[in-house]
């Protein structure tokens, strides 16, 4: 059951799909126009790094050649893609789960804060069966909780 308003997924572009597992599968650079959600086009050549699903949204994470820091773009924004015939060496620093357990999907940029707040007993229950970090410490109190964790710092934390 899903935990917001279900949507459909966005319609990715013929062979788009199609082009990035070939290119992620060989380590070939994406020749890639990308249209961000502001409607501003890019023209880009990126090393794909990984693939990844978050709801009904397909994500591919990506670098520049002769970067280290990953981006991320939405599958459906890519307006037109072609896979180069140059190939590069995949980064061996890069790990897809790390990249997400740092909360880079959830719009972030990696950096861990450490909260504490306090909150309502019957809306945090849920924080008490899944917490929000391996780390996280629970106080009950009369009428509420007090949870320290740490997480990613990202926009969807302050959502």
């Amino acid at each position: 059951m899903p935990t917001s308003q279900p949507l459909l997924p966005p319609e990715v572009g013929p062979s788009v799909f199609e082009t990035v597992a070939n290119a992620l599968f060989e380590n070939r650079l994406l020749d890639i126009v990308y249209r961000n959600a502001a409607g501003r086009t890019v023209e880009a050549s990126v090393m794909p790094l990984g693939l990844a699903q978050q709801g009904p949204r397909l994500y591919l994470v990506w670098r520049f050649d002769g970067y280290d820091n990953e981006r991320n773009l939405a599958l459906h924004r890519i307006a037109k893609i072609t896979a180069s015939t140059l190939t590069f060496e995949y980064p061996k620093d890069f790990d897809l789960a790390r990249y997400d357990a740092d909360g880079r999907f959830g719009y972030g940029d990696g950096e861990k804060v450490r909260l504490t707040f306090r909150i309502d007993k019957e809306a945090g229950f849920h924080l008490t069966e899944s917490p929000l970090s391996k780390d996280q410490s629970v106080v009950e109190h009369e009428n509420c909780y007090e949870i320290s964790a740490t997480v990613g710092d990202s926009v969807m934390l302050e959502w």
